[in-house]
């Protein structure tokens, strides 16, 4: 069974290096003093997927490059290598998938594993150890914000979801990550003005979105605001919110053609696009039954239109595989999940967790229905795993400042008794 991936337009030479041109030295020259730069320059082009390498074997987009760069400064600047909870299932999963590939060597598995470990172990160790302070991370925050309001700007304008050179689902996958940070830095504001300025650029975005037309973008955006709302116990607000959100989507709605209403509404096998994903459901399942323990390789991914991940995982790696992958966003959940509870909520620890895990549960849902392994808001989604174990890491120093300090308050004898 052949790919039917559907990717970005290649950039010109010449455009590629009038980019880096600009890009690079100000990653370099700033990476030491304003650690914030380079965290937004990976952050905030993640949803640019076009590749940047040139015709070279392995393909990279602008975000990745930014990434290998500061990867190079975080070595020779000798920062400490800081982990979270979710280290040893991604070990184990890596481990899965290097067993795996001694099943099966694809022609792509050397490509897929540098991707896995760029964005599992390159993002998030950069983005938990290189920011200074919590508040290096906001400016990625509204240099995504900007991004998506540029790309939800040329969607509503051209009424189509390929802009920029761009394919649909990763513009409405990066849409839905910008429509998450927005909706957790909406709750976290306090004041008036920004809050307002806010809620406008939840609108474009959140329009931007719909007329990707990309479903699984939609329910991405969805699982990952729930997940917010959840972690601040705002259900009332979903009530209220649909007073607000219900006019909005009955009027993107009511702009669409009735064609691109046809598509949207066209859940049933006859589709093309719905026959496709279920054919690669069978081949995935077939695969699987091969090598159920240790999966056909990774590398597959490449080789079909990987439209579940769940499936996908047991292909490529089998119920070992799966088991580790499945561990990672336990631990990682649980670890965002504990985090929160001893957090202000109008603290910007408190958004770097929050964030982080809506994220990695929007993008792991995202990916039951389309490609999870591509590059875009994966950049962004582990990125943010990286922010959200930083916050877990200050968080349990100063916990862990907090009970010192109140041993060494007690009385005599008193932290004996």
């Amino acid at each position: 069974m052949h790919a039917v991936i559907q990717e970005s337009q290649d950039l010109s030479p010449s455009v590629i290096f009038s980019i880096l041109a600009v890009d690079v030295p100000i990653l370099l020259f700033t990476a030491k003093r304003y650690p914030s730069i380079p965290l937004m320059l990976i952050f905030a082009l993640a949803p640019f997927q076009q590749d940047m390498s040139i015709g070279g074997p392995v393909k990279f987009s602008i975000a990745e490059i930014n990434l290998m760069l500061t990867c190079v400064m975080f070595v020779i600047q000798r920062r400490p290598i800081r982990w979270g909870p979710a280290a040893l299932p991604i070990a184990l999963y890596l481990g899965a998938c290097v067993l795996s590939s001694f099943v099966l060597w694809h022609p792509s598995t050397l490509t897929s594993m540098i991707q896995m470990v760029l964005y599992m172990v390159a993002a998030v160790v950069v983005f938990t150890t290189f920011a200074r302070t919590e508040e290096d991370f906001r400016p990625a925050f509204y240099g995504l914000l900007a991004i998506g309001l540029v790309l939800a700007t040329a969607v509503i304008v051209l009424r189509t979801g390929y802009v920029l050179g761009l394919h649909k689902n990763g513009v409405g996958d990066s849409l839905a990550a910008a429509v998450i940070v927005c909706g957790e830095l909406w709750f976290a504001e306090t004041r008036r003005k920004a809050r307002m300025a806010l809620s406008a650029v939840m609108v474009i975005l959140t329009a931007g979105l719909f007329f990707s037309l990309s479903r699984g973008a939609w329910m991405g955006a969805f699982v990952g605001l729930v997940v917010i709302l959840s972690m601040r116990r705002q259900f009332k607000l979903i009530f209220r919110a649909s007073f607000f959100l219900v006019p909005l989507i009955a009027i993107c709605w009511k702009l669409l053609p009735d064609q691109d209403r046809s598509y949207t509404t066209g859940l049933s096998k006859a589709n093309w696009n719905i026959q496709m994903r279920y054919n690669s459901l069978y081949f995935a399942e077939e695969c699987f039954s091969k090598s159920p323990i240790f999966g056909v390789g990774v590398g597959l991914r490449k080789e079909y239109d990987a439209t579940n991940l769940f499936w996908l995982t047991l292909a490529e790696t089998g119920v070992l595989g799966l088991a580790a992958f499945l561990a990672i966003h336990v631990s990682f959940l649980r670890m965002v999940w504990r985090t929160q509870r001893l957090l202000s909520r109008s603290h910007m620890l408190y958004s770097l967790v929050a964030i982080g895990g809506a994220l990695i549960t929007s993008k792991f849902v995202h990916g039951m229905v389309d490609h999870y392994w591509s590059r875009g808001a994966i950049m962004i989604a582990w990125a943010s795993a990286g922010m959200a174990t930083h916050g877990y890491i200050i968080t349990r120093y100063h916990l862990q400042v907090a009970r010192a300090r109140a041993v060494a308050n007690m009385p005599v004898g008193a932290a004996h008794a």
